[in-house]
């Protein structure tokens, strides 16, 4: 069994212990210590990294796990077993694991509270802190969940862990039965929960707690959350976003919903008005075109898939075999083939044959990209290569 220094000082940064075995694995070397202040993965929060140094060589331990209250280090070099051993917690990791697993018992605690849901999901990373609730939830319901959960930042209460003589006696949230001495985190006035994993001293710690965005799942709601340093680098990065905005629309930060609201609806006619205006412009070029032997072969740039449908549509209405080639800015050059009288996909791979490229569709209509450009002349040939 190995001692857990976490447990009695989550603030605990750097020890001192001895190595009581250390064997290879496919993970590394596998260092047992007669005491620990890394944090094995478990509850829901990932374990701790850092460094365990002996006389002049530094060991770093990338993973930790527990089992059956054995702490097992994973360590990229062999530490010997006798061994005394100086070990630092990468504290800047772990503390914002401490503020996210706190953070997330206060949020889990009010909505608990305020809604009756209970929490049956959480993942926290270094990336995402993502909790999972077992009932709807509305973008209102999220706004006062915060509310009331930075006003437990606020208070600064303390929070605690302890293994209760009365377990039985008190109500707290767990996900499931447990069995054995129950640790149990009180986390001001907010929560009182069964968990294994390191927390803040108080709420104030935490904070502050910002929603990022949800989802509706599995019938219930999934919420994305940020805690303590997070919150505060992502209020920061979106308050550069919104002066960003204010800045490339001339107005000022507090009224630019409404401004980007306008902009969008601009956006939204000005794209009607160009693709009327393409269209009228396609059935011009349709109108104009000129065909040899009832083939039709017209070269644009930068059309659209829908607009090469619509061009080769138009062509082949009056000729027995329409081909349309358009160049794009980004990727390969799109090709359409419409004919009355021609296998058009046989025509098609007859085409990739020499300029590459594929596709496919229905009888009569052939869509796909070539990866070679070709001019008129080329596809001419093809064509009438083709028979």
């Amino acid at each position: 069994m190995t001692e857990k220094l976490f447990y009695k000082d989550s603030f605990m940064q750097e020890f001192t212990a001895t190595v009581i075995s250390c064997t290879e694995d496919k993970k590394g070397w596998a260092v047992v210590l007669d005491q620990t202040a890394f944090y094995p993965e478990g509850g829901g929060q990932p374990c701790d990294h850092g460094t365990m140094s002996f006389g002049d060589t530094v060991a770093n331990i990338v993973d930790v796990r527990d089992k059956n209250d054995v702490v097992t280090h994973y360590s990229d070099i062999e530490i010997p077993a006798g061994t005394q051993i100086y070990g630092k917690i990468d504290w800047d990791r772990r503390f914002d694991f401490m503020q996210q697993h706190t953070g997330e018992h206060i949020f889990s605690g009010v909505v608990n509270s305020m809604f009756g849901y209970n929490n049956f999901g959480f993942h926290l990373s270094e990336k995402d802190n993502v909790v999972d609730f077992d009932g709807p939830l509305a973008k209102e319901d999220i706004k006062a969940i915060m509310d009331k959960c930075n006003e437990q930042v606020w208070a600064n209460n303390p929070v605690t862990a302890s293994y209760p003589e009365n377990v039985k006696e008190l109500e707290y949230r767990s996900k499931k039965e447990l069995q054995g001495d129950i640790r149990i985190v009180v986390a001001g006035d907010a929560d009182i929960c069964a968990c294994c994993g390191t927390h803040t001293d108080t709420t104030s710690q935490a904070g502050p707690i910002v929603a990022l965005n949800f989802q509706a799942y599995k019938g219930g709601t999934r919420i994305s959350i940020a805690c303590g340093k997070r919150a505060v680098e992502y209020l920061k990065n979106r308050n550069d976003d919104c002066y960003n905005i204010s800045h490339q629309l001339s107005v000022p930060v507090e009224t630019i919903t409404d401004a980007v609201a306008a902009r969008m609806d601009e956006i939204g006619r000005l794209k009607f008005a160009l693709a009327n205006a393409k269209r009228q412009l396609i059935a011009v070029w349709a109108e104009k075109a000129v065909a040899t032997d009832g083939v039709c072969i017209m070269i644009k740039d930068e059309l659209a898939s829908n607009e090469i449908q619509q061009l080769t549509s138009l062509l082949a209405e009056k000729r027995e075999t329409a081909v349309v080639l358009s160049s794009q800015a980004e990727g390969n050059p799109k090709i359409c083939i419409a004919s009355s009288v021609k296998d058009t996909n046989k025509l098609g791979r007859h085409i990739s044959a020499t300029l590459g490229g594929k596709g496919g569709g229905k009888p009569g209509v052939y869509q796909g990209f070539v990866e070679k450009a070709a001019d008129e002349n080329t596809l001419a040939e093809l064509v009438k290569s083709f028979g």
